[in-house]
């Protein structure tokens, strides 16, 4: 056990840590029971992982998880959002590169994050962001456990599991010829899917309570809860921005609250809810998301960093899906 805590202090300091387990997992519907349950018997083999789900719904969240449920939970967990670096630089900061590879280049070269993860788990967020030059790289390594930095004529031989996140439509990306699919298939051996929070009703007010008590402590705050009217808003709303929306909402309203319990004066952005169809029927989810992201942007004045912000999604989402 010695052994052990020292190495998680040792990974603690290095930054390649897998923090949470999946008994973090607030929960109680059977969508996100059933996705745990899968994630569970998936996580004790090295078959690749793909999680699927909207932005904000916790995916990362589930990728530490399964690292921390498997046989290399004592090893590095590496994780990278593909979307939030430009392409030139993805390759050299997956694969690391040579002294002198490029003007910008450090003097001593750097060691790729595939190497920081050496006998551990890399977690690529937003796979389908990586260019097509990428994506060979990357089949590479997954099939021949090898890796070759940039400007190097040297291969380096890696132990690394690969678990990957996305949101967007990898099979469309396979028709347009932007995503590769025999790397699709290779990063696919087990598919997991993030249901939305709006489809997971049960668990909506434990996330907002939680929320509510991380909030507490960083505002020193000490609100109790939510009102009626303020809890049905919750449920009611459609949560386009899935958890993170929400923590930021709660996050808002902790700020702003005067007594000891959240209002639906506080929760301004819940007060106009989706209404159904003209046939009295739920709208569908692209219609509904398409009328959360207009009235996103009406609200913000048409200021698109704003609106992505009060969606509780990335910047580059928003503008996919306006797209």
């Amino acid at each position: 056990r010695d052994t052990e805590n020292n190495l998680t202090q040792q990974l603690q300091r290095s930054g390649f840590y897998a923090k949470y387990h999946f008994k973090d997992m607030i929960h109680c519907s059977s969508s996100m029971q059933n996705c745990i349950a899968i994630a569970k018997k998936a996580a004790p083999s090295d078959h690749t992982v793909l999680i699927r789900g909207e932005s904000g719904t916790g995916k990362e969240l589930l990728a530490q998880s399964i690292h921390n449920f498997s046989n290399r939970k004592n090893q590095p967990f590496v994780a990278i959002n593909c979307a939030a670096l430009p392409e030139a630089l993805l390759e050299s900061e997956l694969f690391g590169y040579e002294a002198g590879s490029f003007t910008v280049a450090q003097k001593n070269g750097k060691i790729g994050l595939f190497e920081h993860a050496q006998h551990g788990t890399i977690f690529l967020d937003e796979i389908g962001n990586l260019s097509y030059e990428v994506q060979i790289q990357l089949l590479r390594a997954l099939q021949e456990r090898k890796i070759r930095p940039v400007g190097s004529n040297k291969e380096i031989q890696v132990d690394v599991r690969l678990v990957s996140a996305t949101n967007e439509n990898l099979e469309q990306a396979i028709e347009k010829g932007t995503f590769r699919e025999d790397l699709y298939h290779r990063i696919n051996e087990f598919t997991l899917r993030m249901p939305q929070l709006k489809d997971r009703r049960e668990d909506i007010l434990l996330f907002a309570n939680f929320f509510l008590d991380q909030a507490n402590r960083e505002l020193d705050k000490h609100l109790i809860g939510f009102d009626e009217k303020a809890s049905k808003a919750l449920l009611e709303y459609q949560w386009p921005g899935n958890l993170r929306q929400m923590k930021n909402i709660v996050r808002r309203a902790t700020l702003l609250a005067q007594d000891k319990l959240i209002t639906l004066n506080e929760l301004s952005e819940l007060k106009s809810p989706v209404a159904p169809s003209a046939a009295g029927m739920p709208l569908r989810n692209e219609e509904t998301e398409k009328q959360q992201i207009i009235e996103a942007l009406k609200q913000t004045g048409y200021n698109k960093s704003r609106a992505a912000q009060l969606l509780g999604i990335d910047r580059k989402t928003l503008y996919n899906k306006l797209k």
